[in-house]
């Protein structure tokens, strides 16, 4: 990869790219849809991305610098869901879809994603292949850096109700940041140095973008405008136990309403779906590991049946979870990943 340092930065953006970010909504199952528009190929790294793709294993692999990962996958379908922390990423080959809450949102090669809460999430990567794989980038932001960033930076918060989320297509300096981060991964000699320089660009960066709100308030948030994620602790710390709606809203310092409104429209989700997604989210992934009796699983998760497990379960992944299990280990056989 050394030599791609003296190679010229191939980017064409799009006239208009970052203009083109659509909420569609299905008036019959009330599903809010963000999709990114614009042909697919308005971003290019190809040699860069072309000698990842060869290097990189199937999965996700841990960098040099240990908020950095890198995920390549090779066939379509849907990942393991999973409870995702505050993070930035960037696609740099493909497509993918995730579901958080009654939200979908769709976008590409090219663009960003930033989250400021632990979400439930649910993820589909599409249109890839062995030849043409899934491609992207995380970085799980430094929360003493981002303090140290946000004054300069001048960034608003995001209103309190406001989706703790965002889909962006990144500009030419954010894409040339990563660029160079991709670069010095793979050198032991630069990235202790340079490595945390341009992960403090990115995040300066995104900071000042269409994105800064949403990931100022992983910096700043305190008093009421950190109220929806104490009560997320609390949830992921005593999910398999019941919880009153008021103990919540005690641990969110909001009265009941604004608590329950908040909490809703920062997720994309209620207090009560969330609890159910990490409990079925759990469910899938011991299945997954270690399959056993489907009562027991579901006693060990807080129900008080297996009947209305397997009725949340079906209702989330689309099948109860003999036939769901057939399908994901079907989707996870090394055979399909021609």
């Amino acid at each position: 990869m050394r030599c791609l340092v003296e190679q010229q930065l191939l980017l064409q953006v799009s006239e208009g790219l970052s203009d083109h970010i659509k909420l569609l909504h299905d008036p019959l199952n009330g599903v809010g849809v963000t999709t990114m528009t614009g042909p697919l190929s308005t971003f290019a790294l190809p040699d860069l991305v072309t000698r990842l793709v060869s290097r990189l294993p199937e999965g996700e692999t841990v960098t040099g610098l240990h908020a950095v990962r890198l995920l390549k996958v090779s066939a379509p379908g849907e990942l393991a869901p999973e409870v995702q922390e505050p993070v930035v990423s960037l696609i740099l080959q493909g497509e993918k879809r995730l579901l958080i809450g009654h939200e979908v949102l769709q976008y590409r090669a090219g663009d960003t994603y930033v989250s400021a809460l632990d979400l439930p999430t649910r993820i589909d990567i599409l249109n890839c292949s062995r030849k043409e794989p899934y491609l992207a980038v995380s970085l799980r932001p430094d929360l003493a850096l981002l303090a140290d960033l946000v004054e300069p930076s001048e960034a608003p918060v995001a209103a309190p109700g406001h989706r703790a989320f965002a889909v962006h297509a990144a500009d030419a300096e954010l894409l040339d940041a990563y660029r160079r981060l991709l670069l010095v991964i793979d050198r032991p000699s630069d990235i202790n140095v340079l490595g945390p320089l341009i992960e403090r660009e990115i995040l300066f960066r995104l900071l000042q973008s269409p994105q800064g709100p949403v990931l100022r308030r992983i910096a700043v948030g305190d008093g009421q405008d950190d109220g929806v994620a104490r009560a997320i602790r609390l949830i992921r710390t005593r999910y398999t136990e019941p919880i009153l709606a008021e103990d919540l809203a005690d641990a969110a310092r909001m009265s009941l309403p604004t608590f329950y409104r908040r909490f809703k429209a920062e997720t994309g989700m209620s207090p009560l779906q969330y609890r159910t997604r990490l409990r079925l989210y759990e469910a899938r992934s011991r299945l997954l590991l270690a399959p056993g009796p489907i009562a027991s699983l579901a006693f060990s998760l807080g129900y008080e049946s297996a009947s209305q497990f397997s009725r949340e379960y079906t209702r989330e992944f689309g099948g109860p979870p003999a036939r769901d299990m057939e399908r994901l280990r079907t989707r996870l056989s090394p055979d399909r990943l021609g």
